[in-house]
């Protein structure tokens, strides 16, 4: 079995965030702000994922700008998710299908919004299931693994703590890192689980461990 993290790991999150703050700094919302609204817009009250171009946009009218101009900047981009798609995402998926075994997608973010990042582009069909959750993913893998019985479930993961809790966890979790640009260098190397920048280069450990 592959369990695969959507953000940051098929997904280029970083380079997605930073196409929507250009587009908001061209009509005149700074970096600070930007971020400020982001991280309002990320998480509800409750601290469950909410976020939305809609929710983000409402948080910048507060600030004084105007709603619907800031929702059709950031529905652009949006629009155009398969650009943030690793290069490498396609070719890693079309491996995974080699080994015949169930093929997980299990993100973090709200459902909606997940979904339209995972629909645009156009990878969907390479999973057995895809789950979205806005709370935490240790409720869907108590669920997986109560239906499939493993010996192994490769976990591949950008987010350090939350892989590491994980784990702890669910030791059937068999763990790897894709590095992302968001999180310090030092807590992949800390870990000590196996991290990689590439998808290629997971790919590749894979193979030799299979």
């Amino acid at each position: 079995m592959f369990i695969i993290d959507f953000d940051d790991t098929l997904f280029d999150t970083h380079a997605f965030k930073q196409a929507r703050l250009s587009a908001l700094k061209n009509i005149g919302v700074n970096e600070e702000l930007f971020w400020k609204t982001y991280n309002q817009a990320r998480t509800d009250g409750e601290g469950i994922f909410a976020y939305s171009d809609r929710r983000h946009a409402q948080f910048l009218a507060l600030e004084n700008f105007d709603e619907e101009e800031i929702f059709g900047e950031l529905k652009k981009v949006s629009e155009n998710v398969h650009n943030f798609l690793f290069s490498d995402t396609v070719d890693f998926l079309e491996f995974l299908k080699k080994y015949n075994q169930t093929i997980i997608l299990l993100s973090l973010g709200d459902p909606v919004f997940q979904e339209l990042k995972l629909y645009g582009t156009k990878i969907h069909d390479y999973f057995s299931h895809v789950f979205m959750v806005n709370e935490s993913k240790d409720k869907v893998l108590e669920e997986i693994f109560k239906f499939e019985k493993v010996d192994t479930a490769w976990f591949v993961n950008d987010k350090v703590a939350e892989t590491e809790l994980l784990v702890k966890k669910f030791p059937v979790l068999k763990p790897i890192l894709k590095v992302s640009p968001s999180i310090n260098k030092v807590e992949y190397i800390n870990s000590g689980i196996p991290h990689f920048n590439t998808l290629k280069e997971i790919q590749d450990y894979v193979a030799r461990s299979v």
